[in-house]
């Protein structure tokens, strides 16, 4: 007489992360190892594209709307000593020259070069306005056109990044079930008389869907993070190493937080 009423308790799973496990499935991912190359490649691509966005936006400002020239003046403006942001004109184009003769109290001569406070540009009529600053605004046009080029050149590698992953996954899982399949065709009656139906059928489907999930999903967001995240560090270095290392000390405290939370 039964005492499980048919039920089957099934065996502990062991770790949800196990190395030994990837290492046995590694032989089912090599024969589209190219493709996880490509994929890889693909994703520093698109690394490289999040990371070069918000410096175009750097260059975009300090460049061209708000240009960093910054002199200090004593008595010039106010009759006092002030750190005053200017914005620089070639009094060279005889448009700019009229309107800086037009404006000679506002404009401050140095050179071929005539520097006005920012705070004085609300002073002047649009259209003089929008000739002072005809190259700022081409050059934020072109800054926008390529801003634009860039995510939609980002969004097309997201996309091909999906489809290489897609097909590559599902290819793998596909070898992997017919694998199975195989060997479940292959076992004997008796098995079959201890081990209940639906657990099989789980590991046939559910549990390789999420096998799916891993080489599709977490293997390439990993990938992704991480060299977004190495890519952030060296610009933050590259810019300012003594910020850059202080933004740094919160980085073990993260790490610590993490491995306690994930463990």
């Amino acid at each position: 007489m039964h005492t499980d009423y048919g039920y089957f308790e099934e065996k502990q799973l062991g770790k949800p992360y196990d190395i030994k496990m990837l290492k046995r499935l590694y032989p089912f991912a090599r024969p589209y190892r190219l493709l996880f190359i490509l994929s890889i490649c693909v994703v520093i691509l698109i690394t490289l594209l999040d990371l070069s966005l918000p410096y175009i936006t750097k260059i975009a400002i300090d460049r061209y709307i708000v240009p960093k020239i910054e002199k200090e003046y004593a008595g010039e403006f106010n009759n006092k000593e002030d750190k005053v942001r200017f914005l620089e004109a070639d009094i060279t184009d005889p448009e700019i020259r009229a309107i800086v003769n037009k404006y000679s109290d506002q404009f401050k001569i140095s050179g071929s070069f005539a520097l006005i406070s920012f705070d004085d540009l609300s002073g002047l009529d649009k259209d003089d306005l929008y000739i002072l600053r005809k190259d700022d605004l081409a050059g934020v046009s072109l800054i926008t056109a390529i801003f634009v080029g860039l995510i939609l050149l980002n969004f097309a590698l997201n996309f091909l990044h999906v489809i290489l992953m897609e097909y590559t996954g599902q290819n793998i899982m596909h070898d992997l079930r017919v694998r199975l399949f195989v060997h479940i065709q292959d076992l004997s009656i008796a098995f079959f008389n201890k081990n209940p139906v639906g657990p099989l059928v789980t590991r046939v489907t559910n549990d390789i869907q999420n096998m799916n999930e891993l080489f599709t999903s977490v293997v390439s967001f990993v990938f992704k993070d991480m060299f977004l995240l190495f890519g952030i560090m060296f610009v933050l270095i590259s810019i300012n190493w003594k910020l850059a290392l202080i933004s740094f000390v919160v980085l073990p405290f993260v790490l610590y937080a993490s491995l306690y939370f994930s463990s």
